[in-house]
């Protein structure tokens, strides 16, 4: 979306995942980029600052994004602690439809954000603009109020449906009574955040956690889930974690198959150390993408049925297929790894009278959709391309972007 210059679809996309992105750009260590795949060839695209780019746009906007809300609930949720786990979570709450409360000692919301970060970093617009987006949706802050000095525990336990702790640290005095301590953090479950008492919910560094601060606002949503799940009366079992299957890691060979379809450019750097890209760099390093992601990650249909069953990637060991991909096609790409020998893509080629078409060729394990006479898919699908497309129950088969 960046490489094509489409920021308004790029920053939904970012705020869909990340509450932040304009802060966290200038801050985060970018640990995302280490597993980046481009870092085998030759360095990892510049994932943060693509990021914090498009944010800054959506800043700078007279008409900035501001997420879909749900209709309101009834529910409430009293979240302690303004800092980034306690922001991201109230934003994604007020997007499921429920009331929120943030309530914080200091003269200003952003915690460590804004007490524990440099100004020559981290400038004190940039966390008055993106928390001016939360408070727009519809999250109201409660500043100036210590809990314990200024109001009672209990009291925000009894006036809200549940509660989120997100205050940094334990206090001296305890002011969080009767929830089972560790140390001088709350315990609280790791997938689901609750804490020892109902609708209770703990996460960022109060549970004892030290962390950067995009694992805090990854806490923050991941909370928001599971108190979702408590506030509409289901089950809370926290994030869902769907089936996966990885590539892994890929071999030069294979990553020349990439490359032949990324821009050859080198990692862009800003101009002065702690600046963002100039409307050029973003581009030419949006295009180092090497697009090696599965392109049906929401509509596969083994996925779904692996999810369905419980199914384990792990559970049998073997040697993967090598990467291969074909673009000979004008509409289409052909991954053949992704393929499972459903046949879809050969019956519709025969009922829709393509003068080739595919077939199975091989025998046994070996058997495979291939074109006939070893000709290309784009002498193959002349008519069907985007029939065999949409049948394809795993992204073997995809539309070019």
């Amino acid at each position: 979306q960046i490489a094509a210059g489409d920021f308004e679809r790029a920053i939904r996309t970012v705020k869909n995942d990340i509450a932040l992105p304009a802060i966290l750009g200038r801050i985060c260590p970018a640990p995302c980029e280490k597993v980046c795949r481009r870092a085998g060839f030759d360095q990892p695209v510049s994932i943060c600052l693509l990021k914090r780019y498009v944010a800054d746009v959506d800043l700078e906007n007279e008409t900035s994004y501001v997420p879909w809300c749900k209709a309101d609930s009834g529910k409430t949720t009293a979240i302690i602690g303004a800092g980034p786990a306690g922001l991201a979570a109230a934003y994604y709450l007020r997007q499921a439809g429920h009331g929120c409360v943030v309530f914080d000692d200091h003269e200003k919301p952003g915690g460590m954000l804004r007490y524990g970060v440099s100004r020559d970093v981290l400038n004190e617009d940039v966390i008055d603009g993106e928390i001016a987006l939360i408070e727009k949706i519809g999250v109201r802050f409660q500043l100036g109020c210590r809990i314990g000095r200024d109001i009672r525990f209990e009291t925000i336990r009894s006036d809200f449906d549940a509660v989120f702790i997100a205050a940094g640290s334990v206090g001296a005095g305890n002011e969080f009574s009767g929830i089972e301590m560790k140390a001088d953090s709350i315990k609280a479950d790791r997938k689901t955040y609750a804490a020892s008492l109902k609708g209770v919910f703990a996460g960022g560094d109060v549970t004892g956690q030290r962390q950067l601060a995009v694992r805090a606002v990854a806490d923050g949503k991941e909370a928001a889930i599971a108190i979702n799940q408590y506030l509409c009366g289901k089950d809370v079992a926290g994030p869902a974690k769907r089936f996966n299957s990885r590539m892994g890691k890929c071999d030069l060979g294979e990553l020349e198959v990439f490359i032949e379809q990324a821009s050859k450019q080198v990692r862009m750097f800003p101009e002065e150390e702690g600046d963002g890209f100039t409307p050029m760099q973003v581009l030419a390093e949006a295009k180092r993408c090497l697009h090696c992601q599965c392109r049906k990650p929401e509509t596969c249909k083994l996925r779904e049925l692996a999810d369905a069953l419980g199914a384990k990637a792990s559970r049998y060991k073997s040697q993967r297929r090598l990467f291969e991909q074909y673009r000979e096609h004008a509409d289409m790409i052909y991954e053949p790894g992704k393929c499972i020998d459903c046949g879809l893509c050969v019956q519709i080629t025969q009922e829709h009278g393509e003068e080739l078409g595919l077939t199975f060729v091989g025998r046994g394990f070996d058997v495979r959709p291939a074109v006939p006479f070893d000709k290309t898919m784009k002498d193959a699908l002349k008519k069907t391309a985007k029939k065999c497309v949409e049948s394809c129950p795993t992204g073997a088969l995809a539309m070019k972007e």
